[in-house]
């Protein structure tokens, strides 16, 4: 039989800015779609089962996602098993807008020593003093992309798949936007923000821009965090995903220090994430490695009150699970939590992943039963 090849396009959606910096503005946000080819020819005849997957704090979607690197794209497992697969980039990430970022005055005071003195001469006050974007311009930007896919694909609602930040950003849409939601799948997910309403001011005093060197992602974000044998499966992978992250910022890449490139990412106003995850009703599945600042993510998992809601802690698993030897369980439960709303035909509950991917009942759950 002839291949089914994967298809990958990238577009932009339009969109009218609510960010304060942009307020008004007509700007472009980037999209990436991936799918077999027999799936975008089916779609002119089905409904495909649509997937957003919406990137954290700092990975740009594209890299989160999609790296180019080995089998470490999370959009092509996905495709491959008959999903149609976006991805977004927020405001202040890739390819869409970067307002005000460009400006190294505009990096926040606590990373300005960082450019000083090969980009900044001395540290400088902001020309911009505020923070850049928010939760609502966030939730805004997700509405105007999901309701492009679901008129370009025929389809009333999409699954949506968030990582770190990505959760709140998610799942505080399908909150906000219920009716438009299929299934959630949350990965590693924020804990509950300090505070639960918009700041007093808006915007918030501040800066637009703030940094991560490579030090700072891939030792003390990541690599102090492996802690198993056989964790991290390739340690190339980490080099992949800083050169990735490089080649879609230009400008950040000519910041770092030792000329090895920074991270920028978005100043950002966080509210009303513990609300939501009460708000939430579709079906969601919550996964979190053992490594991944266990105690304080698992904020998230226990203020759902959905029902229909499932918990996977992953055993030897930092918070860059997607490129660990953890990311084989983590794309075969979002598969079938996609597909079926059940992973290994357990529709609800808590269970523990050993290192090959098993899961069995939490001790907690166990306990309940008896």
């Amino acid at each position: 039989m002839p291949e089914d090849p994967l298809v990958s396009r990238d577009f932009f959606v339009t969109h009218v800015s609510t960010v304060p910096a942009n307020r008004g503005k007509t700007v472009g946000l980037f999209v990436r779609e991936k799918a077999l080819a027999s799936t975008l020819v089916a779609a002119g005849t089905r409904k495909p089962h649509v997937v957003l997957m919406v990137h954290g704090g700092f990975g740009p979607s594209i890299v989160a996602y999609d790296l180019r690197y080995r089998d470490y794209s999370f959009m092509a497992v996905l495709a491959r098993a008959g999903f149609d697969v976006f991805t977004m980039s927020h405001t202040g990430y890739g390819p869409s807008p970067r307002p005000l970022m460009d400006d190294p005055c505009n990096v926040d005071a606590e990373f300005q020593p960082l450019l000083v003195p090969h980009v900044l001469k001395e540290l400088s006050a902001p020309r911009y003093p505020f923070k850049l974007v928010s939760s609502r311009t966030e939730w805004d930007e997700l509405e105007t992309v999901i309701r492009h896919i679901r008129k370009l694909r025929g389809v009333e609602r999409v699954s949506l798949v968030g990582w770190s930040t990505g959760a709140p950003r998610a799942g505080g849409f399908a909150a906000l936007h219920p009716d438009e939601v299929h299934k959630l799948v949350l990965f590693g997910p924020a804990p509950w923000f300090p505070g639960e309403q918009p700041p007093a001011q808006m915007p918030e005093p501040g800066a637009p821009t703030l940094l991560q060197t490579r030090e700072f992602l891939l030792h003390r974000r990541w690599q102090d965090y492996v802690r198993c044998e056989g964790q991290l499966e390739d340690a190339e992978v980490c080099n992949a995903y800083w050169r990735e992250i490089m080649a879609v910022d230009e400008v950040g890449a000519g910041w770092g220090p030792n000329g090895e490139g920074i991270i920028r990412a978005p100043n950002r106003m966080n509210f009303g994430w513990r609300a939501n995850l009460a708000r939430i009703e579709a079906p969601t599945l919550v996964l979190l490695g053992e490594f991944d600042n266990y105690a304080r993510r698992l904020e998230a998992w226990k203020g759902l009150t959905v029902e229909h809601r499932m918990f996977i802690r992953i055993a030897c698993a930092s918070h860059f699970v997607s490129f660990e030897r953890g990311r084989h369980l983590l794309y075969r439960a979002t598969q079938e939590w996609l597909a079926r709303g059940a992973v290994d035909g357990a529709q609800r509950g808590e269970f523990l992943a050993d290192v090959e991917g098993r899961l069995t009942p939490s001790p907690a759950q166990i306990s309940a039963r008896q």
